[in-house]
């Protein structure tokens, strides 16, 4: 089990919150987060969990969402037009795989999750789309009707905007959130979509764990896993603290210098993009040597 920290000395009744936290994945192999997890962050967690250590000060996001799932659970308990908090299973290649969605409006056949999360974030799925929450609803769209023989209509995550503010949506453009609850349609993919992705999930999972078994070795995450920012090449000038350009390849710098008049001096700077969630926000990153590797610290 991971170890918790509390470096910020925050008060004993928010440590104790956070240590009373009884998420389960039930009698399950894996859970619908874990499937969508990277294979090398997944294994890594389960070998290195009681060597993790994770600060207090950094589950307190997780705590509020907790606390919001735990209120919108309690309201809708009882409640004829939903159903809520419900852990599905189902039988994959020999793992047995369980989800639970947050409710589903019987009248209209939705099924939705709840996430506490930030207002650009919204911006940004709803611009971009959020593929984790694509892959995470169309999982247990498939579980549901594994479980209970229904067809859904629609997908969608309700989110809490834990930093909204009204300043901000009156200086901002359109893109930002109206309120501090957004509701965001997830495009739902055809049974079949959703039967082979998750086929394909739990066999990279097994295979994965397998690998590693045998030979300590453990397949390298994707740059999209590891939230990778793209390389860089920087226009310097002499002298001057920020760069004249940021620009994507070597070639586009060079003729950029090549077009500038006063180019005296000017030199490139090639900039590695850094992997976010390797840095800051996956736990296992002091016991992944992909990640060493990338940061030259691989001895």
């Amino acid at each position: 089990m991971a170890k918790l920290t509390n470096t910020k000395n925050l008060p004993q009744e928010i440590v104790r919150s956070v240590q009373s936290d009884s998420y389960s994945k039930g009698k399950s192999t894996i859970s619908t987060t874990g499937l969508i997890q990277s294979p090398r962050q997944r294994v890594l967690a389960n070998e290195f969990d009681d060597k993790i250590v994770v600060d207090v000060s950094d589950q307190i996001w997780k705590l509020l969402g907790t606390a919001t799932h735990y209120v919108m659970e309690k309201a809708n308990e009882g409640q004829e037009d939903i159903i809520g908090e419900e852990r599905m299973y189902a039988q994959v290649n020999g793992w047995t795989i369980s989800g639970q969605f947050d409710s589903m409006s019987i009248r209209d056949k939705t099924l939705r999750d709840l996430k506490v999360t930030s207002a650009w974030t919204v911006m940004r799925a709803k611009s971009e789309g959020k593929i984790e929450w694509e892959q995470q609803l169309n999982i247990y769209a498939w579980l549901f009707k594994q479980n209970r023989k229904e067809e859904l209509k629609k997908l969608e995550i309700i989110t809490v905007n834990r930093d909204w503010s009204l300043r901000q949506k009156q200086n901002s453009g359109a893109d930002y959130p109206d309120s501090n609850i957004s509701v965001i349609p997830i495009k739902m993919w055809t049974e079949q979509e959703q039967k082979d992705f998750i086929y394909e999930r739990v066999n990279l999972h097994q295979e994965a764990e397998g690998d590693y078994l045998i030979s300590s070795d453990l397949p390298l995450c994707t740059d999209e896993e590891r939230w990778k920012q793209p390389d860089s090449y920087r226009v310097i000038k002499p002298k001057r603290v920020r760069a004249l350009r940021v620009l994507a390849t070597e070639k586009e710098a060079e003729d950029y210098i090549n077009k500038t008049t006063d180019n005296k001096g000017l030199t490139i700077e090639f900039a590695k993009g850094e992997s976010r969630k390797c840095k800051d926000y996956c736990d296992v990153s002091a016991f992944c040597d992909q990640y060493k590797k990338e940061i030259g610290n691989d001895q």
